[in-house]
């Protein structure tokens, strides 16, 4: 059996909660766009399936993550500031491979 390898794109979410926060996140950045911006259409059908994320959708999710978190209801708060970590780690490990 092949070992799992673990430099790839991480999971997106480890949980339903985590998923959930994730979808909020990037559904509210995509309305705030100021264009007709698809590029979160991607990560979110990503979550919705519980596929990986690429660099592009992990930089995009944190950044929606950075943005929803401040206002985001007290129930997303530890779920999404979970979430964020990772993302934050993953963003730093993709810098140090550039």
């Amino acid at each position: 059996m092949t070992p799992p390898t673990t430099d790839g794109p991480p999971a997106p979410t480890t949980s339903r909660e985590e998923a959930w926060v994730a979808h909020a996140a990037l559904l509210d950045a995509a309305e705030r766009a100021t264009d007709e911006d698809v590029a979160y259409r991607r990560p979110i059908e990503s979550i919705e399936r519980g596929a990986a994320l690429d660099d592009e959708d992990i930089a995009l999710l944190r950044d929606a993550l950075v943005d929803y978190l401040g206002d985001a209801p007290v129930r997303d708060r530890a779920p999404g500031r979970a979430l964020l970590r990772r993302t934050d780690d993953a963003t730093d490990a993709l810098s140090g491979r550039a």
